[in-house]
């Protein structure tokens, strides 16, 4: 199947039989490879470097020779010298600061971001089934932080939606207002929930404390993206956290669905309803050895994820993240094949840096400051 089939077709393209995988996503691989080797200085020197030619991609096997760049290196001044094409031609700056401050910054030429609008789009209707119903978005809209990636993924699910609100405003939370807006959907339309972990955690802790349990609707989802892991290094629990929507929300763990994705890279990886992150047919991760990432080990081994992406015109988005994990092969209960991707932990000594990370640290500060300001004495009037 070829790319742009791929990207119109995801029902087929999602359901390839292995060896029509493999050969898809290869000839998908190579030829964005050919496109940055031939137009990219910066990118073709790490090519000859390594003695690679994309002639010599022929197999799933030969994606590992492509030369990978280290995430680091979007946090770098020069960043700039990553890009294939002009710096006239990028629509879109998406940034993204972690615990260091240093931020990240991944820039998509016009052609790049329309692909990843269509790809992201096709997910969403292939793994979400979304065509109505109200969005309860648990995050900034984009005019507030248009260089967010998470926002940006997030925000294609509003032409799939009915109505919708964002609940953050100011980096400030308040769960009151997302319970009366859940309210006042009801009985109107479908309610789903999206947002980062943390956010949904927020809410049902808010529900928790104020032992409200709600009855959302039978086809209700609660989409999440962003890491499940807080910007204080405490991990939040699946487990957990799937069993108090049960109980506060009323919609099924089957209906929770966790995204992985960063945003030096277009793929976004869904979960279906057995809970397995599905790589995208246009994209192919290759789990690396800690010690010498220039070893791919075997699939259901754990190593440092190396996300392949077909997508970009932009810049080579052939990254070697900060991520462990492993990928899995075996055939899903859903009847999707290729890849599914299990995030593990960070790499020792890297900083948290998602989009996720900066809201909770900036929105825990605002509390912080509030919960610390003197009240001023009441004034007087003399008569």
């Amino acid at each position: 199947m070829d790319f742009f089939t791929m990207l119109g077709c995801p029902e087929a393209a999602f359901r390839q039989a292995d060896g029509e995988w493999q050969a898809s996503v290869t000839t998908a691989l190579r030829d964005n490879f050919a496109h940055h080797a031939e137009r990219n200085a910066f990118y073709r020197a790490q090519c000859e470097a390594a003695g690679i030619k994309p002639s010599e991609i022929s197999t799933l096997a030969d994606l590992t020779k492509i030369p990978l760049l280290p995430v680091r290196m979007f946090k770098q001044p020069d960043a700039h010298v990553l890009m294939t094409a002009p710096l006239t031609d990028v629509e879109l700056e998406i940034r993204s600061t972690g615990t260091g401050g240093v931020p990240s910054v991944a820039r998509r030429d016009v052609t790049t971001t329309t692909r990843v609008m269509t790809g992201i789009l096709a997910q969403y209707r292939e793994f979400f089934g979304v065509g109505n119903g109200a969005g309860l978005f648990l995050c900034p809209s984009t005019a507030e932080t248009p260089e967010m990636g998470m926002v940006k993924a997030f925000n294609v699910l509003n032409g799939l939606l009915d109505d919708h609100a964002y609940i953050v405003r100011d980096y400030a939370f308040d769960p009151a207002e997302a319970l009366a807006r859940l309210e006042g959907w009801e009985d109107a339309m479908t309610r789903h929930i999206i947002g980062p972990p943390f956010l949904v955690g927020r809410l049902l802790r808010f529900l928790e404390l104020e032992d409200i349990r709600l009855q959302l609707d039978p086809d209700s989802l609660v989409i999440t993206l962003g890491g499940w892991k807080r910007y204080t290094g405490e991990s939040i629990s699946r487990e957990e956290f799937n069993s108090k929507i049960e109980t506060y929300l009323g919609i099924p763990a089957v209906n929770v669905r966790d995204m992985y994705g960063m945003i030096e890279s277009n793929m976004l990886a869904v979960e279906c309803e057995h809970h397995r992150k599905h790589v995208p047919p246009w994209s192919y991760i290759s789990i690396r050895d800690v010690e010498n990432t220039d070893i791919e080990l075997q699939p259901g081994k754990t190593g440092v994820i190396a996300l392949l992406d077909a997508l970009s015109t932009g810049y080579p988005a052939f990254i070697l993240s900060d991520d462990v994990g492993e990928v899995d092969h075996t055939p899903c209960p859903c009847g999707r094949t290729g890849q599914s991707v299990s995030f593990r932990r960070r790499l020792q000594g890297a900083e948290l840096g998602c989009c996720a990370v900066s809201i909770e640290k900036f929105i825990d500060s605002q509390e912080i400051v509030a919960e610390c300001e003197v009240p001023q004495p009441a004034t007087t009037t003399e008569a």
